[in-house]
């Protein structure tokens, strides 16, 4: 029994998709050792991205929602024959017109993935912060020590030159 799946993008229907691509790939970055080699410690999840070409009837209509939903940068999910992708936004629509397609509106879509992350800010755990200078038990403890030198008092030194071996005469 066939089975008819809706296509929309955002929320904004398409009556056929012609050619859809997903790319998943991950970042492998490499770094030289001492005899040459390269080597790869980690890795991370580059975006998702999908790229449909489509085909709707109403030209205006649907070129102007799409438009719409890409300007509004909210993150959608979509259906594909591959898989179903979640937090897509619409990078790039490229609307076509040729004389054996100009009643229709024939365009490319390309999609990309928002990885999201939260944070959220914490207290250091010897209680005080390196980068405020905030002392605490426990932190860390360079450029908080007093100055043990007692008063420090300014030299007159107007006629004083000094020689380049380091050595100081006086000038008239």
């Amino acid at each position: 029994m066939p089975c008819v799946i809706l296509r929309d993008i955002g929320g904004v229907v398409v009556d056929v998709v012609l050619k859809e691509s997903i790319e998943a790939a991950m970042e492998v970055p490499t770094h030289p050792v001492e005899s040459g080699t390269k080597i790869a410690d980690h890795a991370w999840r580059t975006p998702t991205s999908a790229s449909l070409e489509c085909v709707s009837l109403d030209v205006m209509g649907t070129y102007e929602a799409l438009f719409a939903v890409m300007k509004e940068a909210e993150p959608f999910s979509i259906v594909t024959g591959f898989t179903v992708l979640d937090n897509m936004l619409i990078e790039k629509l490229v609307p076509e017109r040729e004389p054996a397609t100009g009643q229709v509106l024939k365009f490319t879509c390309s999609l990309k993935e928002v990885i999201r992350v939260s944070s959220q800010r914490t207290q250091a755990s010897g209680g005080g912060s390196k980068r405020s200078g905030t002392p605490g038990p426990g932190s860390d403890p360079r450029g908080q020590r007093q100055n043990t030198r007692g008063q420090v008092q300014a030299l007159d030194m107007t006629g004083v030159s000094q020689t380049a071996g380091g050595s100081q005469y006086m000038t008239a």
